[in-house]
């Protein structure tokens, strides 16, 4: 019985301390990340506030080294002193984005649902890519560093539907599943067709041949304030759903 209390002890002894080691790790980890991704410079900051204005300007697809380059006066080749290509100036411009609506990330209040918590805070994601043209890409497909940000979202939503009893795994569907349908419908938003273009096309004539599409856009019109109509009708489909309401 001794000899069995004594391996016991061991065990748990060399578990812990195992883990001790697990946590060290990660935390020697978080604490690199934070380094390697701190604020911009002040150079760094004064490219992203030109590129935001381009974007806003034209959109990603004329955001280009020349056209910034331009913008600042700089050599096209100087600004690769300060971000290495496109792709890592656009995570810059996600966290910028993201940044302006997210100042404080705060989880789940005590006496908050956390379905109310989930549609606030995709709403103020919504909001936040709305901000810009293409906003919605440019988040998207940003990496958790430096858009940091973005991170945060997904680790409050996991702690806000976590302390309000579910599952890491469900909550975290729950999370992505939400945040992927936002992603997804903005894009549409900002892809959608503008009432000039829409001009050029022959509508009724489209509709005609698609009847059913025809009728579930009927007597509806298609402004800001129905399309977040729509937008909160599906955020609710996905809650629906998941929670099992």
């Amino acid at each position: 019985m001794k000899r069995l209390e004594e391996a016991r002890r061991r065990t748990n002894e060399r578990l812990q301390k195992q883990q001790q080691r697990v946590d060290a790790r990660f935390a020697r980890m978080q604490e690199r990340l934070q380094q390697k991704f701190d604020e911009p410079s002040d150079t760094q900051q004064r490219i992203i506030e030109a590129a935001l204005v381009l974007l806003k300007e034209d959109g990603l697809a004329s955001l280009t080294q020349r056209k910034l380059a331009t913008r600042l006066d700089m050599q096209a080749p100087a600004l690769y002193w300060h971000f290495k290509n496109k792709e890592v100036l656009v995570d810059y411009l996600a966290e910028a984005i993201l940044k302006r609506e997210f100042e404080t990330i705060e989880p789940r209040r005590d006496d908050q649902s956390w379905q109310e918590w989930l549609i606030d805070h995709m709403s103020r994601l919504r909001k936040a890519m709305l901000a810009y043209p293409d906003g919605a890409r440019v988040v998207a497909g940003a990496r958790l560093y430096p858009a940091v940000t973005l991170a945060k979202s997904f680790e409050y939503g996991l702690r806000s539907l976590h302390s309000a009893g579910i599952d890491l795994i469900a909550a975290r569907r729950i999370i992505t599943t939400a945040t992927t349908y936002t992603f997804g419908y903005v894009i549409e938003e900002q892809a959608a067709p503008s009432e000039e273009e829409l001009e050029e096309y022959d509508v009724n004539t489209f509709l005609e041949a698609y009847p059913y599409l025809a009728r579930s856009f009927a007597g509806e019109e298609r402004t800001k304030a129905g399309q977040e109509a729509d937008y909160l009708a599906g955020l609710h489909l996905i809650i629906h759903e998941t929670s099992g309401a």
